[in-house]
């Protein structure tokens, strides 16, 4: 392990650097997925050369391996795979195409999949080296999720940002993502780690902060609600709840701002009907209740139309036949098709389009549909990664969560600081990899960076049983 006296009585400029890189992650996932990209690589290759300089000791657990086992399995699984997918692609939709740009390939993509498994080693060594601090990161999170949030908010009262880039739509507003709508889902993964670092600023003796707590939760819900993104919306709001349940410093003021909350957003509703429409129409999307009548009804239906042979109505339920519930029955079809080992990455976008021209599935089009991806991670392991896949990933998820409540066992009575460290932490991995929402893909630079991210961190926090705590 590196000596601490030594690096307090010399200044590395490496380290400085590497922990820099590390602390403003938040911020590249602001600015676009390129700079992401290369602030990731960079990342990287500056933590293995910190660690190369200093032999920093690292070691390896079977979780590692089994994250080394899932990327290269999902490697030559997409590598054999690709000619056939995109064979069948060009085919099904009459193009002249010789072959996928590199940039494209699936082969490629998978094989700079393992810039993750690295990430997870050089957070780890890191840690357990002691040159990071969560901290810090906790506070650029609320400096980036707060700016986002008032910017959002800007938006709406005025029709243009700080940027001066306008609303894309009347129920969406982006703020500084532009064209993109993923700042609700921004807002919710880094909201908990932002809410905790007020800790750090002994709220409970501070009125100012509990003040400024209140208003931080307060705006941070309004434009996750403003940003459209309803599936955010859900997920934030549940991550309050658990807050509420484990975090008893935080209760009333978590309470009070999700009163707030829900009284403005009665009035912001009362003012925009097409946000409301947007939020109504969600909740009917979800109301199960609804949708089971609507299948009995259908089965009725059926059963008149084979006795009597009448025509049947055209009620539909949109949670199944349509929007993403249409793009969840093509998966599940399509790991039908090949269960074992799935299409291999990117095989979606692919196979999807044979799949609606199969007679069988062209019978019950208004059932199918394709696009990008599955819209839920587990969906997309199985289409892409089939069985052994979506096994591997499981039990990754199943070591990580184990590990971290015999953790959370350990810490939770003592209420101190490394309670406050991990409970965000963990709060976020469990919101991001719950199976009963809508999602991005999971192989996405965004996606991806972010939650393998959250990985490495649980991992080094309760592999090593204890992080790094730096007076600042």
């Amino acid at each position: 392990m590196i000596n601490l006296k030594n690096i307090k009585n010399q200044k590395y400029s490496d380290l400085k650097f590497v922990e820099a890189m590390f602390y403003t992650l938040p911020i590249s996932f602001i600015i676009g997925n390129l700079v992401l990209s290369l602030h990731l690589l960079l990342f990287i290759i500056v933590s293995f050369f910190v660690i190369k300089k200093h032999n920093l000791p690292f070691k390896y657990n079977k979780l590692i391996f089994l994250i080394i086992i899932f990327f290269v399995y999902l490697f030559l699984s997409t590598a054999i795979q690709t000619p056939e997918n995109f064979n069948s692609f060009v085919k099904i939709n009459n193009l002249n195409l010789e072959k996928l740009p590199l940039e494209n390939d699936p082969t490629f993509k998978s094989f700079l999949l393992v810039r993750f498994v690295l990430l997870v080693i050089a957070i780890d060594t890191l840690f357990f080296n002691k040159i990071l601090d969560l901290k810090k990161l906790f506070y650029i999170s609320l400096f980036c999720t707060s700016f986002v949030s008032l910017d959002i908010i800007i938006q709406y009262l005025l029709g243009f940002d700080i940027f001066g880039l306008k609303v894309l739509s009347g129920e969406r507003y982006s703020g500084p993502f532009g064209d993109e709508s993923i700042a609700g889902s921004y807002l919710q993964r880094f909201s908990l780690l932002s809410f905790f670092c007020f800790y750090f600023l002994n709220i409970k003796k501070n009125n100012i902060g509990k003040l400024f707590l209140f208003l931080v939760i307060t705006s941070h819900s309004i434009a996750i609600l403003l940003s459209g993104n309803r599936m955010a919306v859900v997920t934030f709001l549940l991550g309050c709840f658990l807050v509420i349940i484990f975090v008893k410093n935080f209760r009333f003021i978590m309470s009070l701002s999700l009163t707030a909350f829900v009284a403005i957003s009665f009035l912001i509703m009362a003012n925009n009907q097409v946000i409301e429409n947007r939020y109504l129409t969600f909740i009917e999307e979800i109301n199960l209740v609804k949708h089971f009548k609507i299948q009995i009804d259908e089965s009725k239906e059926k059963l008149k139309k084979e006795d009597k042979k009448i025509k049947t109505s055209n009620t539909r339920s949109h949670f199944l036949y349509g929007g993403h519930g249409s793009i969840y029955k093509t998966s599940i079809y399509m790991w039908k098709t090949q269960p074992l080992f799935g299409y291999g990455l990117k095989g979606f976008r692919f196979r999807c389009w044979e799949i609606l021209a199969n007679d069988e599935v062209i019978t019950n089009s208004q059932k199918y549909s394709c696009s990008t991806h599955s819209h839920n991670y587990y969906l997309e392991l199985l289409a892409e990664a089939g069985i052994i896949g979506i096994f591997l990933m499981i039990a990754i998820f199943i070591i990580i969560i184990k590990n971290s409540f015999i953790y959370f066992n350990n810490i939770y009575k003592k209420n101190n600081l490394y309670f406050y460290l991990f409970l965000p932490i963990f709060l976020t991995f469990l919101l991001e990899i719950w199976p009963l929402k809508s999602t991005g893909s999971f192989f996405t630079t965004w996606n991806a960076t972010f939650t393998w991210t959250i990985i490495a961190i649980l991992y080094a926090m309760t592999c090593n049983k204890k992080i790094n705590l730096k007076k600042n």
